[in-house]
C-alpha cells in the first residue's frame, strides 16, 4: 500500500491493460488493491503447484538436477567431467586455487 500512497502524493496514474487507475480516488484504490491481493494469492498458488510437482518427481525418482558448470551426466546418470580439455582446466584450477 506504500507504493499507491506515493503515487497519490505524486499525482501519478497506474494504468494497465484494462484501464488507467487514479489511486487518489476511492473506488480505484480499492480495485488496485484488490488486484494486488489476488495477484497475490494467485503467486502462493502457483508456488505451491510448483513444489508438489518437484516432489512428485522426487517421489517418482524422476526428478534430475542439471550438472554443476563444467560436469555431465554420462549414459548411467552418474556425474563425470566435461570432455572439454580446457573446461578441465579450467575446474582444475578453480579447486586448486581454495587449496
Amino acid at each position: 500500500m506504500v507504493l499507491l500512497e506515493i503515487c497519490d502524493l505524486f499525482h501519478t496514474l497506474i494504468g494497465d491493460t484494462e484501464g488507467i487507475y487514479d489511486p487518489g480516488q476511492y473506488n480505484d484504490r480499492l480495485l488496485l488493491g484488490l488486484k494486488g491481493t489476488m495477484s497475490e494469492a494467485e503467486l502462493h498458488l502457483i508456488k505451491q503447484r510448483m513444489l508438489e510437482g518437484k516432489r512428485s518427481k522426487a517421489c517418482r525418482r524422476d526428478f534430475w538436477r542439471q550438472a554443476p558448470m563444467g560436469y555431465w551426466y554420462d549414459s548411467s546418470g552418474t556425474i563425470v567431467k566435461a570432455p572439454d580439455e580446457q573446461v578441465q582446466q579450467s575446474i582444475r584450477l578453480a579447486f586448486d586455487s581454495f587449496e
